[in-house]
């Protein structure tokens, strides 16, 4: 965009001095659902919206496994989770803790240096 410059022809817009909020109806017909997204197989629509979704323990590594997080930052978004009681009561936070521990069998460590054998 660049400057328009004034004149009389283009005079400059004032907000309006008083507001109201939109009638009900108005914001009904908003929020409506137009009948071909309700008959629409792919479409589905939650009926609660507030309801809660809490994470299983195969969501919570696949959250971790993307987001690329360390065994630190892993527990930390666990215990959070679970204090915000967005966890189902078997998902595990400890269970990032020794996660290396599988594979530690495949590897060696001498003198600062980890190989695989």
């Amino acid at each position: 965009m660049r400057p328009v410059p004034q004149s009389e022809d283009l005079t400059i817009p004032h907000p309006p001095t008083h507001l109201t909020l939109e009638d009900e109806s108005e914001q009904e017909a908003a929020t409506e659902v137009p009948n071909e997204e309700q008959d629409d197989a792919t479409f589905e629509t939650s009926l609660s919206s507030c309801e809660r979704h809490l994470l299983t323990q195969g969501e919570l590594n696949d959250l971790v496994w993307d987001l690329k997080l360390s065994k630190n930052q892993t527990e930390l978004l666990g215990s959070r989770l679970r204090g915000l009681n967005l966890l189902q009561k078997d998902t595990k936070v400890c269970f990032f803790r020794n996660r290396q521990e599988q594979f530690q069998d495949f590897y060696s460590e001498e003198n600062c240096l980890v190989y695989r054998e």
